[in-house]
C-alpha cells in the first residue's frame, strides 16, 4: 500500500509488465503534448522545458521507505501525471531506483524529447522503454498530439530514430501507436507507421485506442475487429493492447478508502479495472466508491456505456 506517498503508486498488475510500481515525477498535467485521447485529460502546462519538479532526495526517499517496509513488485515504471522525461535529473532517479529496489526499470514516454542528448543518455539506463508514435507526418501530429509550439515533428522523429540506434542491444523497446477514428485510422497512416516502425527496429508495436474517457469527448474507441485489421499492417503483426477485456487477478485482497483514493488519483479507472488490475474485492470496492462519490471526494464520467472514476 502506498497511499501515504506523493510520488510512488501501486504496484498495479499490468499484462505487459507484471506487478508494476509507478513513480510519478511530474505535476498533473505537465506534458510536451496535449493528446486528444489522453485519459488524464487536457494538458494544463504544455512545455518542453526540463526541470526538477520535486527534489530527487524526496522521490528516492519515498522509494527507499517503500522498500524498507517490505514493498514487492516485478518492475519499477516511470509514468503517471505527465511526461517523465521533462524531469531534469532523470539519470539520478533511474540510477537511484535501480540501486534501491534491485528491480528492472521501465520508462513510459511519448518520446518527444529524445532529440536531446541528455534525455537519450538517461533513457539508455532503462531496461524497457515504451515510446509512442501516433502520427506519420506533421499535420497528423499537430491534430492528434497537439505538441508544444517549439516541438517540430521532424525533431521528434529524428530523436526517436537516434535513440533506437543507440539503445539497440541494451534492452527492449515497445512502440505504442494510439488509434483515433477519423485522424490516423486510415491506410496511408498505417502503411507509413508500419514502415517507420521497421526502420526503428523496435521489439514490438502495440496498438491502443480510447477504452477509457479521453481528453476530448468526441474521441471514440475503435472496435477490436478493426484494430486487428490495422495490426496486420505491421511486420511482424502488431499486438492490440487496448483493454476491451482482461483476465482478473487470481487473488482478491483488502482495500481501504485511503488506498482507493490513492489509486484513482494517478489513473482513471472503472470498477472492472479496479477488480482486474488491483485485485480489489467487488462488493467492498463498490461500497467505497458510492461513499466517496457521496462525499464528493471522487467523480465519475461515462465512456462508451462504462462508468469511470477519478480524483
Amino acid at each position: 500500500m502506498t497511499s501515504k506517498y506523493k510520488h510512488i503508486f501501486g504496484p498495479v498488475a499490468s499484462r505487459r509488465l507484471g506487478r508494476s510500481l509507478g513513480i510519478d515525477l511530474i505535476p498533473f498535467k505537465t506534458c510536451s503534448l496535449d493528446c486528444v485521447y489522453c485519459e488524464c485529460g487536457r494538458t494544463t502546462a504544455k512545455t518542453i522545458e526540463r526541470k526538477d519538479y520535486f527534489p530527487v532526495e524526496e522521490v528516492l526517499g519515498e522509494l527507499k521507505d517503500w522498500k524498507d517496509k517490505g514493498g514487492e513488485a516485478d518492475i519499477v515504471t516511470l509514468a503517471g501525471s505527465g511526461e517523465p522525461t521533462l524531469y531534469k535529473s532523470l539519470t539520478e532517479i533511474i540510477k537511484g531506483a535501480k540501486e534501491i529496489t534491485k528491480l528492472p526499470l521501465c520508462l513510459i514516454t511519448n518520446g518527444t524529447l529524445f532529440y536531446l542528448e541528455e534525455v537519450r543518455e538517461a533513457a539508455l539506463l532503462a531496461d524497457v522503454v515504451m515510446p509512442s508514435l501516433d502520427a506519420a507526418d506533421e499535420k497528423t501530429f499537430k491534430k492528434l498530439n497537439r505538441p508544444a509550439p517549439d516541438l517540430p515533428f521532424a525533431d521528434y522523429l529524428d530523436g526517436l530514430k537516434t535513440f533506437c540506434e543507440e539503445y539497440r542491444g541494451k534492452g527492449r523497446v515497445d512502440l505504442e501507436v494510439f488509434l483515433v477514428p477519423g485522424i490516423n485510422d486510415n491506410e496511408d497512416q498505417m502503411t507509413a507507421l508500419s514502415l517507420l516502425s521497421r526502420s526503428l527496429k523496435v521489439n514490438c508495436v502495440q496498438l491502443n485506442t480510447a477504452v477509457r474517457p479521453p481528453a476530448e469527448k468526441e474521441v471514440l474507441p475503435i472496435p477490436r475487429e478493426e484494430m486487428e485489421k490495422w495490426a496486420r499492417y505491421f511486420i511482424p503483426k502488431a499486438e492490440v493492447i487496448a483493454s476491451y477485456h482482461s483476465a482478473p487477478l487470481k487473488e482478491e485482497r483488502a482495500v481501504s478508502e485511503e488506498e482507493l483514493m490513492e489509486t484513482l488519483s494517478h489513473r482513471v479507472m472503472s470498477l472492472e479495472d479496479l477488480i482486474e488490475a488491483k485485485g480489489y474485492p467487488k462488493e467492498k470496492t463498490e461500497s467505497l466508491i458510492k461513499d466517496l462519490l457521496k462525499k464528493g471526494q471522487i467523480r465519475s464520467r461515462t465512456q462508451d456505456g462504462k462508468e469511470f472514476f477519478y480524483v
